[in-house]
C-alpha cells in the first residue's frame, strides 16, 4: 500500500510529537515530513526519530523553505499544530503570536493552495471565549467563536484564514478545535506538568484566583486518534469539536494530583488570578463521535489518563528539567 505523505509542523511540540509517535507505532498507512523551528533546546527532546520521519529545524514564516519544501516532498496533507500557545505570555506581548499564529499561517495556506495540498487547522475551543456558568450549554460547531485573549484572537484569525482561502481559492481544508489536551511530554509552563514538577521539587503550586476555572480535558492520544479518525473520513470545509467532555476545575486538578503523589496539598498557593480569566470552556463532540471516534482514557481513577499522566513524570523526571 502507498503512504500518504503528511507535512506537520510543530513535531518538537507535546501535541504533535505524541501524535507522530501514535501514528507510527500503530503503523497507520502515513509518512511523515515535519518542521519546527526550536524556540528551546530542551524541546530537541520531543522529535521523534524513525525512518518513517524526515525533521527539518525552520521557521514556518520562512515563505522561499515552506514552497520548497512543498515543491521537492509532494504532500497529501498538512497538518498545521505549529502554534505559541502560552496565554499568559499572549498577554504580556501579542506580537509573538500574531507573527507565528497568523502571518506563519498564511505562509503555509499559500503553500497548499499553490501545490493543492489538504490543510488539517488545528485549533483550539479557546477561539469560542468564555461560559460564565456551570449550567451554560457547551459549544457546538455553530457557535459562535469570540476570543478573549490574544492567543485565542490569533488561532481565530488563523482559522478566518483558512476559511478565507477555501471560498476564494478552493483551498481544501478542515478545521479541529479541541479542549485542553494532558499526557505525557508536555512542557512544565502547563498546568498539569507544572504541579507535578513543584510537587517533585517541593516547591509552591501557583494556582490563580481560588482556581474555580473550569476546563474540558482530553488525553493526547484520544486527540490524536480523534485527528487519525478525520484523515480517514476527510470532507472538506468541515470543523470537528475534539474533547472527551470531561470538565474539572484547576483546584481539582491539583488535589487530584496530589491524592496521586501522596504529598503536594501543603504547596498549593494561591496567588492573584490572570487578566481576563476564563472561567469556563466546554464543546459539544458530537459530531466527531458520529465518525466513530470515542475517548478510550477517563480523566480520573487509578488506570484513568492523569494517573498514567502522573506516572510517566515521575518515570521521567529529566524531562522537567
Amino acid at each position: 500500500m502507498n503512504k500518504q505523505k503528511i507535512l506537520l509542523t510543530g513535531t518538537a511540540g507535546f501535541i504533535a510529537g505524541n501524535f507522530i509517535r501514535k501514528v507510527i507505532f500503530d503503523k497507520l498507512p502515513y509518512e511523515f515530513v515535519s518542521i519546527d523551528k526550536i524556540t528551546n533546546n530542551n524541546l530537541l527532546n520531543n522529535i521523534f526519530v524513525n525512518k518513517s520521519h524526515q525533521f527539518y529545524m525552520n521557521n514556518i514564516c520562512d515563505r522561499h523553505f515552506i514552497d520548497l519544501i512543498f515543491q521537492y516532498h509532494k504532500f497529501d496533507y498538512l497538518i498545521h499544530y505549529a502554534a505559541s500557545t502560552h496565554v499568559d505570555k499572549s498577554i504580556e506581548s501579542a506580537n509573538e503570536f500574531i507573527e507565528n499564529n497568523v502571518l506563519g499561517t498564511q505562509v503555509l495556506i499559500d503553500a497548499c493552495v499553490k501545490h493543492n495540498v489538504k490543510m488539517l487547522y488545528f485549533s483550539t475551543d479557546e477561539v469560542y471565549g468564555a461560559l460564565k456558568s456551570e449550567n451554560d450549554i457547551s459549544w457546538t460547531e455553530d457557535s459562535e467563536i469570540s476570543p478573549n485573549n490574544p492567543y485565542a484572537a490569533s488561532k481565530a484569525a488563523g482559522e478566518l484564514l483558512v476559511k478565507a482561502a477555501g471560498k476564494t481559492h478552493g483551498l481544501d481544508y478542515v478545521i479541529t478545535r479541541s479542549s485542553n489536551i494532558y499526557g505525557p511530554r508536555q512542557t512544565p509552563d502547563k498546568l498539569i506538568p507544572k504541579i507535578i514538577k513543584c510537587i517533585l521539587e517541593d516547591k509552591s503550586i501557583p494556582i490563580y484566583g481560588k482556581g474555580m476555572q473550569i476546563r474540558d480535558w482530553t488525553n493526547v492520544i484520544d486527540n490524536a486518534q480523534a485527528v487519525v479518525k478525520i484523515l480517514e473520513n476527510w470532507k472538506s470545509g468541515e470543523i470537528y469539536n475534539i474533547s472527551a467532555n470531561q470538565e474539572f476545575s484547576n483546584i481539582e486538578v491539583v488535589q487530584e494530583i496530589c491524592n496521586f503523589m501522596n504529598k503536594g496539598h501543603n504547596l498549593i498557593t494561591f496567588v492573584e488570578d490572570r487578566k481576563g480569566h476564563d472561567f469556563r470552556y466546554s464543546i459539544n463532540s458530537s459530531k466527531i463521535k458520529k465518525l466513530g471516534w470515542s475517548p478510550s482514557y477517563r480523566f480520573k481513577g487509578p488506570e484513568g489518563g492523569l494517573s498514567h499522566t502522573v506516572n510517566w513524570y515521575k518515570a521521567n523526571q529529566w524531562f522537567l528539567k
